[in-house]
């Protein structure tokens, strides 16, 4: 049980000393994951709490298998893109369907993690390039600015191909918005100045705090800034994801695609933890710790995670001494009012209150 579970194994050993800085590295990294996780769920196309239902449920899991003690789970932007870019077309304008699809991938992204760690296939992360990962993400990036762009400059975008997509963004360019231009651009101007002067800290917090302030002083609404609206209160129902079975066929291939990014990204990352900080990778125990996020996301109306390298750097370099930050951001989370009415006013810019931001 102890091999199965290498939370069993570390805790017996775990020095009270350790408690503070993995509190601390929990509290940071749940600042962080906030409006990271509603800013993915966009990319996905789901509603804002699918983002932060992903990375709640996950996290709950994946902290008790992960062979690495800096690793954290959470919704990316490659497998974001990825799900938003392909269940468009199966989901039919259903918003319902496409949440439940959404979920219904993470579940078959589970299984096949949980199959890859039966048969004990680590080894397969090793047999993707570093040139395929980096033009995978040249790729991602690439249609990610033909999605984004438009929301930037105040319009609505187009759909199909990259191609497709920059040339509608070009032949729309007079329908600018000046507000939400100008308050994308300070937005992204306050990222890349925290990138090199707040390096690992959750500066996409203070932009988001920064947003909410300036649509509540200036009626940005009124200027045509399109904003969040509400976020329902609460915790969703757990429970399999209402699909069929005919759209396990449909979904097989996404969910392999996502898999295999899952698994290379999460690798990579403890890969590059356990060169820097000592110890043995255990792919296979990857697997183990994915199966089980990915099912946890499932059942809590989330969508595919897996470890991301931004939120794993947070958690390293606030101080995380074991997997243990994971759980207290986590638990904090439960016990919170993240998910009261107080802390969902915020979003509809009705109160700003900081000790809702507090995990």
């Amino acid at each position: 049980m102890n091999g199965l579970i290498p939370a069993f194994t570390w805790l017996r050993g775990y020095e009270r000393a350790w408690l503070k800085y993995d509190v601390v590295a929990g509290m940071t990294l749940a600042a962080y994951l906030l409006p990271s996780g509603i800013a993915d769920a966009s990319l996905a196309n789901l509603p804002p709490q699918a983002g932060l239902y992903a990375c709640l449920f996950s996290g709950m899991i994946f902290w008790l298998f992960c062979s690495s003690r800096h690793t954290a789970v959470t919704v990316t932007s490659a497998i974001s893109l990825l799900v938003g870019a392909t269940l468009g077309e199966f989901a039919g304008g259903d918003a319902a369907r496409f949440g439940a699809l959404a979920a219904g991938t993470a579940l078959l992204v589970g299984l096949i993690a949980l199959a890859a760690w039966l048969a004990r296939a680590g080894s397969i992360v090793n047999f993707i390039s570093e040139s395929v990962m980096v033009g995978f993400k040249c790729g991602v990036a690439l249609f990610l600015a033909s999605t984004q762009l438009p929301k930037l400059f105040g319009f609505k975008g187009g759909h199909g191909s990259f191609w497709e997509r920059a040339g509608d963004f070009i032949s729309h360019l007079n329908e600018t918005n000046a507000a939400s231009l100008g308050l994308g651009l300070a937005t992204l101007g306050l990222l890349m100045l925290g990138k090199v002067l707040l390096k690992n800290r959750p500066v996409a917090l203070f932009a988001v705090i920064g947003s909410i302030v300036a649509a509540a002083c200036t009626d940005l609404e009124v200027r045509g800034v399109k904003l969040l609206g509400d976020v329902p209160e609460g915790l969703p129902a757990i429970g399999l994801p209402g699909i069929h079975w005919s759209d396990l066929n449909e979904l097989l291939p996404l969910a392999l695609a996502c898999f295999l990014i899952g698994a290379v990204e999460t690798a990579a990352i403890s890969r590059m933890f356990t060169a820097k900080h000592g110890g043995r990778l255990n792919a296979n125990q990857e697997f183990l710790a994915l199966a089980g996020a990915n099912l946890a996301a499932a059942l809590g109306r989330g969508f595919p995670v897996s470890g991301g390298m931004s939120q794993s750097l947070v958690n390293e370099s606030s101080g995380a001494r074991t997997p243990l930050s994971g759980a207290v951001l986590r638990c904090s989370c439960w016990s919170s009012s993240c998910f009261s009415p107080a802390c969902c006013a915020i979003f509809r810019n009705r109160c700003w209150q900081p000790s809702c931001w507090q995990p």
